[in-house]
């Protein structure tokens, strides 16, 4: 942890991070934040508006691309960065510890849901943006790759 911090307040480090990569690389990574971002809002929204319907909630959807945000940026760089070394020691530890963030955010951003609710959210968006998410954003991404020779 104190590397970490260490590594947040030496500006020659962070220079040899940005400057490790190519730009093309950096934009590829932006544009994939922001469709992953844009997908995943989507279809949050659509399971929140869902479980609202189905159950009687009143589940205000307007946070939905936040928290998407958040957890990607979370999901990117942060957690899975830094906890992978001590995550691999647990099975499945690397599906577990996203959900995990998953869930702990869909509560705090939908406090309207109830805990049972917003795990069955969390589980259901999880498994989602798992599987289908990035066939969507791969194929969308590839148009977006066309736009710019």
């Amino acid at each position: 942890m104190v590397e970490f911090l260490n590594f947040l307040f030496n500006p020659e480090a962070i220079y040899d991070l940005a400057t490790a990569h190519s730009f093309e690389f950096w934009i590829s990574m932006g544009i994939n934040i922001i469709l992953s971002t844009l997908i995943g809002g989507i279809i949050l929204s659509i399971i929140l508006e869902i479980f609202g319907h189905k159950f009687g909630e009143n589940v205000s959807v307007k946070n939905a691309f936040l928290v998407v945000l958040i957890v990607n940026l979370i999901n990117m760089f942060g957690f899975m960065g830094l906890l992978l070394p001590f995550v691999i020691a647990i099975p499945f530890g690397n599906v577990i510890l996203p959900l995990l963030v998953w869930i702990v955010f869909i509560k705090l951003f939908f406090g309207d849901l109830s805990l049972v609710h917003s795990i069955a959210v969390a589980l259901i968006f999880y498994v989602i943006t798992l599987f289908f998410a990035p066939i969507i954003v791969g194929y969308l991404g590839g148009f977006l790759g066309n736009l710019f020779p």
